[in-house]
Order: structure tokens, then sequence, then C-alpha cells
């Protein structure tokens, strides 16, 4: 797995990524994973769509949820996808031709400026997304730009990754890896931001409900987290010695290997009204 891969900088820039392929099975893997879907129906049913309504995802990925919101709004309705990918436009594209659902679209554009006018929705969800956003705020106020006015909702779902925690003999050199691993996206800690970020704005009716993700199954938990990559790189940054993240690894295989693997982290998922 190479650094641009895993170095929480490479969603924002898959395009140029030397292996595309690979940020779609990441993202069907994330999907796989024992409570997703659920956390996902979840969002669904706080935008509080109806049938007919308009309803936009940005940072759409592969379109999955895109699909799933059609279903839920009906012929009449639309669901639109968007995302700074080309990649994941046409994996989108590709998914919901296969699927045999009319009622939506796709569009490579950037979070900061969406080209649809005022107040078209009727719900706008983002999943995962802003942990990876240079500038937030200024993504939030586009969101509530399309979002209609009265009635529009806003979900946001997101980790914290200061919140990760693995269970290692070695808690001095997990404290640095978590820390690397948040550091290494622009907005590591989303999750905890985004109540008051909604209150900031002016949004209302805002709630935040908490999740946990956790993580006992050593090989594919590995692959998900990219805790190998993660600690080369806290080496690389001078946090941790060579040595340190072999016996760090190794005593992880070991607690995989016994049955003993624990990892964690918290997600937040933040909902409010545009007035």
């Amino acid at each position: 797995m190479s650094h641009a891969k895993s170095d929480g900088k490479g969603f924002t820039n898959i395009d140029e990524s030397k292996d595309r392929q690979y940020f779609v099975d990441y993202l069907d893997l994330v999907r796989s994973r024992s409570g997703v879907k659920e956390g996902k129906n979840l969002s669904f049913s706080l935008l509080g769509l109806k049938p007919g309504d308009q309803v936009l995802d940005v940072g759409c990925g592969t379109g999955e949820d895109v699909i799933a919101l059609a279903e839920i709004i009906g012929e009449k309705g639309r669901a639109i996808g968007i995302d700074n990918s080309e990649v994941m436009i046409d994996e989108a594209r590709r998914r919901a031709s296969k699927s045999n659902t009319s009622n939506v679209e796709f569009h490579k554009e950037s979070i900061y400026q969406i080209h649809f006018p005022s107040e078209k929705f009727n719900g706008v969800i983002v999943d995962r997304v802003f942990m990876h956003l240079e500038e937030p705020d200024k993504a939030l106020q586009e969101i509530i730009r399309v979002t209609k006015k009265g009635d529009g909702r806003i979900v946001v779902h997101d980790p914290d990754w200061d919140s990760f925690v693995i269970d290692s003999q070695y808690k001095d050199v997990t404290r640095k890896i978590v820390k690397a691993r948040s550091d290494l996206l622009k907005n590591g800690a989303a999750g905890r931001k985004m109540y008051g970020m909604f209150k900031e704005a002016g949004l209302v009716n805002v709630t935040v409900s908490g999740g946990v993700a956790i993580f006992t199954d050593y090989n594919p938990s590995f692959q998900h987290l990219e805790l190998e990559e993660v600690s080369r790189i806290a080496v690389e940054n001078g946090l941790i010695s060579d040595e340190e993240r072999t016996r760090w690894i190794n005593d992880l295989q070991s607690k995989g290997e016994q049955g003993r693997f624990f990892a964690s982290f918290m997600t937040f998922r933040t909902t409010g009204t545009r007035p």
C-alpha cells in the first residue's frame, strides 16, 4: 500500500492517484462493515424525506447512498450525487445504470462551489467528508445555500479521529500513532466540531448523536484503519522509532492471533434545519 493511498489526503485527490481502484475498493470495504448500513439508514431517516423530494449527497463516492435515497423519494423525486473525483462519478453512474435506477444523476464538482440554484434541495446529506476539508465553514455555507428554507434538512456524519483507541501494551507509542492518524487528515476531529458549526451557521433544531465503530477482526480492521501505513508515517515524521513500530505491530498481530485485537473510534451524526 503506497503512501499516496493512505496518508489521509488521497480522498481529496483520487483522480491523480496511481491506484484509483484502491479508493473504490476501500469504500466498498467500509460499507460492508457491520453496523454501517444501519448508520446510513439512520442518516436517511433524519432527512425526513417524502416522495417527490429533491435530495443531494455531497461527496457521493460510488453512489450507493444516492441509489438508496432515490428509492425513498420515488420516481417523482430526484436524488443527486456530487463528488470531486471523476473516478467516483464514473463508478456511481455505472452502478446506477446496473441497478436500473432512473431518478438519479451525478456530477463532478467541488463542495465549495455547488452549481445548483439556492434552496433547491429538501435534504442534503454529507457522509465522512468534512474530515478531508481545509475550509469546512465555507463548505457548510454552500451546503446551506442549496438547502430549502423553512424545512430543508442537513445531516452530516463524520468520525473524530482524536477519539481513536487501540488496545496495545505500548501505550505511549499508541498515543503517538493515534495523533499521527488524526493529523494526516485536514480536519481529523471533524465529528466533534459539527454541532458548534451548525449552531454558528444559524441552523435550527440542531441535534447530534454519537456512535462507536468497533474493530475486533484483526486482518480486515488492519486494512480499514491502515495501521501499518500510519505507523510507518509516524516513523517518517520522527514520532516513533522503527524499533518501536515493529514492536507495536507485532503486539497487535499477536493479539489478532489470540482473538484479542480491539480498536475503536467515535463518530457523530449532526442534523439541522435551515430556518
